[in-house]
C-alpha cells in the first residue's frame, strides 16, 4: 500500500515515543525518505505518494516539511497532520521499524550527510535540478544497490 509521508512520519514519532524519545524535523524527513528507499528496493513500490525533492539539506517531502516547520530544529513532541491516521500494512510497518532501529542513533545532520554522499539520488538531482523532484527510479536503484 502507498501512504502519505505524514502517516509514515507519525509512525516514526510513535516508535520513538514508545522508547521515551523524540525525533527532530530533520531526523523525521530523512527516516521517512530512507524507509521509502528500502520499500522501493525490497517491495518495488513507493511507501508514500508525495514527491521527494532535492533541498539544500538533503531529500525533503515538502508536504511533510510544512507540517514540521513549526518545530524548527527542535524535537517533534506530538503527531502531525489530521487525526485520521492510517494503519500500516505488516510489510510497511516492518520496514519502518527496521529503519527506526538502524538509524535512531543518528542526528538529523548525520542523516543529512548520509543522504548527501556522492552518487546518491539527492546528489544527482542537486547537480542537475536543485529543489527538483528526485526520481523514484533513482531512489530504487540506489537502495537496490545498497547505497543510501
Amino acid at each position: 500500500m502507498v501512504y502519505s509521508a505524514i502517516t509514515i512520519a507519525n509512525k516514526f514519532i510513535d516508535l520513538a515515543k514508545d522508547k521515551g524519545k523524540y525525533l527532530t524535523n530533520m531526523q523525521l524527513q530523512k527516516m521517512v525518505y530512507i524507509a521509502h528507499g528500502y520499500n522501493l528496493a525490497l517491495r518495488g513500490t513507493k511507501l508514500y505518494y508525495e514527491d521527494t525533492r532535492a533541498w539544500n539539506f538533503g531529500p525533503v517531502v515538502p508536504e511533510l516539511y510544512e507540517q514540521l516547520r513549526q518545530y524548527g530544529s527542535n524535537e517533534v513532541t506530538k503527531s502531525i497532520g489530521s487525526d485520521n491516521a492510517e494503519e500500516l500494512d505488516e510489510d510497511s510497518l516492518e520496514i519502518v521499524k527496521a529503519v527506526y532501529e538502524n538509524y535512531k542513533q543518528y542526528s538529523g545532520m548525520q542523516l543529512s550527510n548520509l543522504t548527501h554522499k556522492e552518487n546518491t539520488p539527492w546528489s544527482k538531482s542537486w547537480k542537475n535540478n536543485k529543489y527538483g523532484v528526485i526520481p523514484a527510479d533513482d531512489i530504487y536503484e540506489s537502495y537496490k544497490n545498497n547505497r543510501v
